[in-house]
């Protein structure tokens, strides 16, 4: 019975081991982006929403979910960045949204809060406003026109 070894070059082996690794981590980058959250599309419909804390709004999917939300007066909420890329919350009107798009047309800050959300896992990925009076509050992702949402505050 006859062996024969193939022997690889120093070059090939190189390859093989730098193209592994290469390969995990643009593979993990792919895993790594995703929101922790399930969010049902409108195609299946099929998957459940995660548990949503009291009182807090994430950005998921470039919206903010959820989209509106009702709570008491004196009642904080908090908004947590669940993407990888950076938000703002604006307080203000906005309006003339493309109802095939989702896209709006026109947004006025009021100035109550306009915060800037860094991206998920960094330091500034939330911010929390205290409601003190009934209303409603529209607001909005400057950058992002198909980031509109309210809070409504009853008394």
């Amino acid at each position: 019975m006859s062996h024969t070894r193939t022997l690889r070059s120093p070059k090939a082996i190189l390859t093989g081991a730098l193209l592994v690794p290469t390969l995990i981590l643009a593979l993990s980058g792919c895993v790594g982006a995703q929101p922790s959250a399930s969010v049902p599309t409108e195609s299946s419909g099929s998957e459940q929403p995660a548990p949503v804390a009291d009182n807090v709004v994430t950005t998921i999917g470039l919206k903010f979910m959820p989209k509106d939300l009702t709570v008491k007066v004196g009642t904080t909420v908090t908004w947590q960045n669940g993407e990888a890329i950076g938000h703002t919350v604006t307080s203000g009107a906005w309006g003339e949204v493309n109802e095939a798009t989702g896209v709006r047309g026109t947004q006025t800050p009021d100035g109550r809060f306009d915060h800037a959300l860094a991206p998920k896992g960094q330091e500034g990925d939330t911010f929390s406003f205290t409601f003190t009076e009934p209303g409603v509050y529209p607001y909005y992702c400057k950058p992002h026109l198909t980031m509109n949402a309210t809070v409504t505050v009853e008394p």
